[in-house]
């Protein structure tokens, strides 16, 4: 049965502003992380975990040793910020381990690991041609989801063409009207409003009436009628069922999923660590992970 999901993420605040700490040339190579708010004592025991916890991508020493890389190795610098910050908030190693290997799991899942996901005929967010593309299973009675869509499409479109992003129907069951709101928010594909009018059925997620869909339509210049006959259309709930019979392929378990170039995302999902992300992703799609 799907269902919204929240608990299979974990959680760590990113954003640290660049910064450099006086005696220490190792933290110097870790621009992100913003080292003056930490004591001496922490910083010493982080670079000693640090010569203890392995790297991944194109530098699989420690991730002390790919720092000392000239240039140091771009998935090195995220390990060491984020180690700083688990090990400030007083981690254990087993929870560090933990970050690690789920970091690992989203940037190299393996190849049977990522997904197939058909694209064709679909508006995007973003830049159409941006090499990181975002899939976003979604179900506009999800609380989940309407928290993850706006934040994931304002990354998008402020990554100065690095992302876009695509809409999947997912809607479940158990929401009664989760179905009629992505019958419009695919009917408004056909007027040129799809994300406009995905946004405010996601705004109006406690109120998804007929009317309310109507009323939805009207504000972005659309006829009611002529929606309300896009919307009874079998080639909308066409698309909605293959929409979420390839979910249901790509083993999408609940709402939201997210994917980044169909690797799923597993962590979660704040504007700095999808920022992250698209980082990231674009460091292995040029070999510099």
């Amino acid at each position: 049965m799907t269902r919204c999901r929240s608990a299979v993420w974990i959680g760590l605040l990113l954003g640290l502003p660049a910064s450099a700490v006086a005696g220490s040339s190792l933290w110097k190579r870790v621009p992100q992380a913003d080292t003056s708010r930490f004591k001496d004592e922490l910083l010493v025991k982080a670079e000693k975990k640090l010569e203890q916890l392995s790297c991944y991508g194109r530098c699989k020493e420690s991730i002390s040793a790919c720092l000392k890389k000239d240039p140091p190795h771009s998935t090195a610098q995220r390990l060491a910020r984020d180690v700083l910050m688990l090990m400030s908030e007083q981690s254990t190693d087993e929870e560090i381990a933990k970050w690690i290997e789920v970091r690992k799991k989203m940037a190299y899942p393996g190849e049977e690991q990522i997904r197939l996901i058909d694209l064709d005929g679909l508006t995007p967010a973003g830049k159409p041609d941006a090499e990181v593309v975002f899939v976003e299973y979604s179900d506009f009675q999800c609380p989940f989801c309407s928290r993850l869509a706006p934040m994931v499409e304002k990354v998008v479109r402020e990554s100065n063409g690095k992302a876009r992003l695509y809409f999947k129907q997912f809607p479940i069951k158990s929401h009664p009207r989760a179905l009629e709101a992505s019958k419009a928010s695919v009917a408004a594909d056909a007027f040129g409003k799809f994300w406009a009018v995905t946004a405010k059925l996601f705004e109006s997620r406690d109120d998804l009436s007929e009317e309310k869909i109507l009323e939805i339509a009207k504000s972005e210049g659309i006829d009611p009628k002529k929606f309300a006959a896009e919307m009874a259309k079998d080639s909308v709930l066409s698309r909605i069922a293959d929409e979420k019979m390839e979910g249901l392929k790509n083993r999408v378990e609940g709402t939201p999923t997210l994917f980044v170039n169909g690797k799923e995302y597993l962590l979660m999902p704040t504007p700095a660590l999808l920022k992250d992300r698209i980082e990231e992703e674009l460091d292995i799609l040029h070999g510099k992970d």
